[in-house]
């Protein structure tokens, strides 16, 4: 990733690590940290979401989810797929995937590197698909930037993930 990219990432932000912790909850740690399947940790992640921000738990939780969250659905999975995309464009430009993950025990961020990737050809497609859609000036993930500069940081950001991800089809 460019400095500039790296300063606007979603991986960088509080809700990729967020996603990137239950990655590493819910996949990672079973593999030991050896590789990350794409098409599996978009079904990890969506699954996380639905339950988190499913009506059912404002029901049981109203701390939970706001029953209007439901609606941001789209938003979230379109912020996972370009997280993935991040996490794709960093192992072919590195060779690895770094993360740093906190440890509830001892309470201090853990460095690791994936070094595999299983990408498919549906995942590139669906990555590709979620990368074209966010570029649309009127998706939400560009009109949260108020700063016209942080949005164009964002879109080039999102046109330079674009670029790298299609030299994978």
């Amino acid at each position: 990733m460019t400095a500039m990219a790296k300063t606007i990432s979603l991986k960088d932000s509080a809700f990729g690590q967020d996603m990137l912790e239950v990655l590493a909850e819910r996949q990672l740690e079973k593999v030991s940290y050896c590789g990350l399947d794409i098409s599996c940790s978009i079904l990890t992640l969506k699954e996380y979401l639905v339950k988190k921000l499913s009506h059912g738990n404002w029901r049981v939780d109203p701390g939970l989810c706001q029953p209007e969250l439901r609606y941001l659905y789209p938003i979230y999975f379109d912020s996972v797929r370009v997280l993935l995309a991040e996490c794709v464009a960093e192992f072919f430009q590195t060779g690895r995937i770094y993360m740093a993950v906190l440890d509830p025990y001892r309470m201090e961020y853990v460095e690791h590197e994936i070094r595999l990737l299983i990408l498919r050809p549906e995942d590139v497609s669906a990555l590709l698909r979620a990368l074209k859609k966010v570029q649309d000036p009127s998706h939400d993930l560009i009109a949260r930037w108020k700063n016209q500069t942080d949005r164009e940081r964002w879109t080039e950001h999102m046109r330079v993930l674009y670029q790298t991800i299609s030299q994978l089809q």
